[in-house]
């Protein structure tokens, strides 16, 4: 995994560090091809591995908590973004079925 720590503020390093913590416990490996950055656009310290169907990435301000993460999954027909904030009992079963069921609801349109 690259990490694009050039334009990350210390903030930004430690939200990423968290981010990778908890992909890591979600049982995600964190050590494919991927990049931990902030999107020049909305602030947003993110984490990408191109193993995962879904990208999670933390707002400009929150605090280190798990609730504090979002994924997002993004509809490649269209570019719409679909966000789901995490909860403490979030697990990767439940981020691979939520991606499930956004892509067989593109199916049903």
């Amino acid at each position: 995994m690259e990490i694009n720590n050039k334009n990350m503020c210390q903030w930004e390093i430690t939200k990423g560090a968290f981010l990778i913590s908890q992909a890591s416990a979600l049982g995600m490996n964190v050590t494919g091809y991927g990049l931990l950055d902030v999107d020049q656009n909305s602030g947003n310290t993110y984490l990408w591995l191109e193993d995962y169907p879904f990208t999670l990435f933390m707002p400009i301000s929150c605090d280190l908590e798990k609730t504090a993460i979002y994924a997002i999954w993004s509809d490649f027909n269209n570019g719409d973004d679909t966000e789901l904030a995490l909860s403490d009992n979030t697990t990767l079963e439940d981020l691979y079925n939520w991606v499930e069921s956004l892509e067989e609801s593109m199916t049903d349109e």
